[in-house]
């Protein structure tokens, strides 16, 4: 049986929107190799299944290291391999990845030189959705404002579901959509790698700024496959973006979808934007007045970047301002990204976990302002340097407790700014901002690196900073 093409997909993509149709035809008796067995690959698996594909899993970790996914495919009865990529991928219809693999391995290289299509997870999981999408992305933010947007939705009553790189697989919720309900999707650009297809009603795009260029040659390329989520939106559907943003605006020139900006720095003729430090928007002949900046829910002025893109989506979608406007206000943030923990003898401990980047760090750090942070900062180095936080380290930080591969080229690249100290771990570094902060200081957790080096993810990070945290405070 050979792989599925553009217009077979387009066609039944289509029909399935809205439809209530079940995709059944999309997989049924079709060769489809999975490749990573982690949430993603599981989910997926799972998905083919209940539609009667041929399923077989490639691993690249050994059989003992994924003893929990191992024994799911074999109860699932699926055909899999630990601990390699082999030629047996091949022999596949088409290949599915998981957002953690590389697109360059091997055995993918061969598959595209062998015309085999190879899609990822998210894309194959979106053929099923009866619902309209919302796809967000962008370097940073991609969290706060898909969860913002999902609860606007979920407080106006509608079916939502809400997916993607924020923590749960499409693949586990595609079958469950509904044609009146929505599905709102952070897409990081390890998932839009592997889309040849997908086309989302709504695509957001908050900001650009180099990411990941331990995994990409070059920032263009980063940007590229960040582009890929609306490459396929017809005039017909929205693109949603920042207009301060010049790489966006640049990004999204050839973009076919109708423009929607959204701008902090400029009141915009339509779109969402700022004026008096309220913020307005307008969609159609309407201007409509939400709330003050200062009622919003969450700090930052980054979370004002996310707060007008999640504005915009709803109105698109026709959720009434009062609902947006509460939510706005009763939104609180997401767990590790500027979470307060605790205070502990007037010093304030936030987890910012999730600010794997530069850019992340900036804004968390941009949040407070007086010399009287005590930064934690480290971990696995992505290529970027730390230099443009020079400035705002001189300014807002009274010390640096750097941890993990990272702490030494930030130490370099911030030298002179703010006394450091090389705590090595995470708990010992807790430990000592503990010995230093003065009432009315902040313990911030921003590491401005991944987790890799001494943690499976940054949701482990995050934990074990709160954990830390707690044990002080529990043991005055």
């Amino acid at each position: 049986m050979r792989a599925l093409n553009f217009n077979y997909i387009q066609s039944a993509v289509i029909m399935n929107h809205g439809s209530g149709s079940t995709g059944y035809d999309l997989f049924k008796n079709r060769k489809i190799a999975v490749i990573g067995a982690a949430k993603s690959g599981l989910a997926v698996v799972r998905l083919l299944k209940n539609h009667d594909a041929v399923v077989f899993v490639s691993e690249k970790e050994k059989a003992e290291k994924r003893m929990a996914e191992h024994e799911q495919l074999r109860a699932w009865h699926v055909e899999c391999e630990f601990g390699q990529h082999s030629e047996r991928i091949l022999e596949s219809d088409f290949i599915v990845i998981s957002p953690g693999v590389p697109g360059n391995i091997p055995v993918l290289r061969q598959a595209r030189q062998a015309n085999i299509p190879v899609y990822s997870e998210l894309e194959v999981a979106s053929w099923l959705l009866r619902s309209p999408m919302i796809a967000i992305t962008g370097s940073n933010g991609k969290t706060t404002t898909t969860t913002l947007t999902g609860k606007i939705f979920e407080a106006a009553g509608r079916p939502v579901i809400v997916a993607g790189n924020v923590g749960t697989p499409l693949s586990a919720f595609a079958e469950n959509s509904a044609p009146d309900g929505v599905a709102v999707i952070e897409v990081s650009s390890f998932q839009a790698e592997g889309f040849l297809h997908f086309r989302p009603k709504i695509g957001v795009l908050l900001n650009l700024s180099p990411d990941h260029m331990d995994r990409y040659v070059s920032v263009e390329e980063y940007y590229a496959a960040k582009k890929r989520v609306f490459e396929n939106q017809r005039s017909d559907d929205y693109l949603v973006y920042n207009d301060d943003d010049e790489e966006v605006k640049r990004w999204t020139e050839s973009i076919r979808a109708r423009k929607i900006p959204f701008s902090v720095r400029n009141t915009l003729a339509f779109g969402a934007f700022i004026r008096d430090n309220r913020i307005l928007y307008k969609v159609n002949d309407t201007e409509v007045d939400v709330l003050a900046t200062d009622e919003l829910g969450i700090r930052g002025k980054h979370n004002v970047y996310n707060a007008l893109a999640a504005v915009l989506c709803a109105s698109l979608m026709q959720v009434p301002p009062d609902v947006i406007r509460k939510v706005l206000r009763d939104f609180k943030g997401v767990e590790h990204r500027l979470e307060l923990v605790a205070e502990i003898n007037g010093v304030k401990y936030y987890n910012d976990s999730k600010a794997t980047n530069v850019d992340s760090a900036y804004y968390a750090l941009d949040s407070f302002t007086g010399k009287k942070i005590w930064w934690i900062a480290g971990g696995k180095h992505k290529g970027s340097p730390y230099t443009p936080l020079r400035e705002l380290v001189r300014k807002n930080v009274r010390g640096m407790l750097l941890i993990g591969q990272a702490a030494s080229i930030i130490e370099s690249d911030l030298s002179g700014c703010a006394p450091v100290i090389q705590a090595e771990t995470l708990d010992n570094a807790v430990r000592l901002a503990f010995g230093q902060a003065a009432p009315g200081d902040v313990v911030l957790l921003s590491p401005a690196c991944s987790s890799y080096d001494q943690f499976n993810n940054y949701e482990e990070r995050g934990r074990r900073f709160k954990e830390a945290v707690h044990n002080l405070k529990n043991n005055l």
